[in-house]
């Protein structure tokens, strides 16, 4: 198959997809996904950065979630998926190695909320914007997947957010547009091109331009559908020739369609419990298992050993200077957990940036472990040694981290962990229809939902 005839596939499938061709596990599937990654949105909007970004918002027709402010709906895509990436608790999908669901969501979810709901009533009596945002964030979801799945390894130099998302979320704003397949197919390559110049050296160095980069993408994938429906055109065989050179190995055409509509890739993305990159999930894993055990008193730890992936294994700063930092380092993901006896939100905000988890961090080595590296991307695995001060050890090893599809967190463990983020920005009252609307899909209204998630 050739790229323009993948490409081509792809945005046909976007282009025609009906609610009615999605079995019931991958709707199922996708309204757990929006409700995770609403509650994302919401626990990251209060990150004194992205609420100050959202008071520049000068109104409009889209919610900026967990604020009572407005905005047109590509400044709502920007600020939504940006604070959904802050916790680093969004949904995530290995085989691609990134984050669908957080570059598609908010613009369709914007576009759903600006444009869906008085002309569906009007033409329908009771709407139909509900089914056509659940339609449209599958089809975004599905693209954005296979183009990551494309991509993968990026060169190393680069983050996966803002890379290859725009591409789906112009494939999902195109389906919510009912654009036919030559105005999507000109929507993907033009957000192709509009991918970003990212590093993965922001993540680690705690530059928080990274937490940007989704909501970038969410944002450009709407003004790339804009661009489409205007008129402008992207290159033939647009999508590799954009992306290719972010490859470590080059573009692999094929992946783009493949089992299109046979294989839902939203079925085999994983969710977040820990408030961290996932490259640190098998160590904070390992140490719940080795808790569950008896409690480990960090007073008396000699030291940890952490063997893990490749990609994992560059995550080595001690000493994180801010939350974002944090979150990229093995070390402190582990010192910070045996500090304070979990890897929440608190765990890694200012407040856990002690001296007492810097010395603690420093005594955690990270490497790479050739048995493990065998496993990736079926398994990211991970295996932790603490050696403790009396010379005795406990040791754990963890194939698939928890929320993995061979691992699942249960529908009510990730009620739980959207109620925990929630509720404080929202409230209870508040954090209880926001579930019911966004787990109601195809059947709830977008303006409802938008609504349930302001203060």
């Amino acid at each position: 198959m050739s790229g323009t005839s993948a490409e081509r596939e792809a945005a046909a499938f976007a282009a025609s997809l009906d609610l009615g061709a999605i079995p019931a596990e991958a709707l199922d599937r996708a309204t757990l996904v929006v409700a995770d990654s609403i509650g994302a949105i919401l626990g990251g909007s209060t990150a004194p950065y992205a609420a100050a970004f959202a008071e520049r918002s000068s109104g409009g027709p889209a919610t900026v979630l967990g604020t009572d402010r407005t905005a047109s709906a590509t400044r709502a895509a920007l600020a939504n998926g940006g604070a959904g990436t802050v916790l680093e608790l969004d949904e995530g999908h290995k085989y691609s190695a990134g984050h669908p669901a957080m570059h598609v969501l908010p613009a369709v979810l914007a576009v759903a909320e600006a444009e869906g709901g008085d002309e569906d009533r009007a033409r329908n009596g009771t709407g139909t914007a509900g089914r056509r945002l659940l339609t449209s964030f599958v089809a975004g979801y599905e693209v954005a997947a296979r183009v990551g799945i494309a991509c993968t390894p990026l060169a190393p130099e680069y983050h996966m957010h803002g890379v290859w998302g725009t591409v789906g979320a112009a494939a999902g704003v195109s389906r919510f547009r009912e654009y036919d397949e030559r105005t999507t197919l000109a929507a993907m390559r033009i957000g192709a091109n509009h991918a970003l110049h990212t590093r993965f050296d922001a993540a680690t160095e705690g530059a928080t331009v990274r937490n940007t980069y989704a909501g970038m993408s969410a944002m450009n994938g709407i003004l790339a559908a804009d661009q489409a429906a205007a008129g402008f055109t992207g290159l033939d065989d647009g999508l590799a020739r954009h992306l290719d050179r972010l490859c470590a190995d080059g573009f692999d055409r094929a992946a783009v369609a493949d089992a299109l509509g046979e294989r839902w890739e939203i079925t085999r993305g994983y969710f977040k419990n820990h408030a961290a990159c996932r490259y640190t999930h098998g160590a904070l894993d390992a140490l719940d298992a080795i808790e569950a055990r008896g409690r480990v008193d960090p007073d008396t730890v000699a030291s940890v050993r952490v063997e893990t992936y490749p990609d994992a294994a560059r995550l080595t700063e001690t000493r994180p200077e801010n939350d974002l930092e944090a979150k990229f380092s093995i070390p402190f993901a582990v010192a910070t957990r045996l500090r304070n006896g979990d890897s929440s939100k608190a765990s890694f905000a200012e407040g856990a940036l002690t001296d007492e988890a810097y010395g603690l961090a420093e005594r955690i080595s990270v490497t790479a472990a050739e048995d493990l590296a065998e496993r990736v991307p079926e398994a990211r695995s991970t295996r932790v040694i603490v050696e403790f001060e009396d010379g005795t050890e406990r040791t754990e090893e963890i194939r698939y981290p928890k929320g993995d599809e061979r691992n699942p967190l249960s529908t009510s463990e990730l009620r739980e962990k959207f109620q925990g983020l929630a509720a404080p920005v929202v409230g209870e009252a508040s954090t209880e229809e926001l579930w019911e609307l966004a787990r109601g899909l195809p059947d709830s209204d977008p303006r409802a939902l938008c609504e349930a998630a302001r203060p």
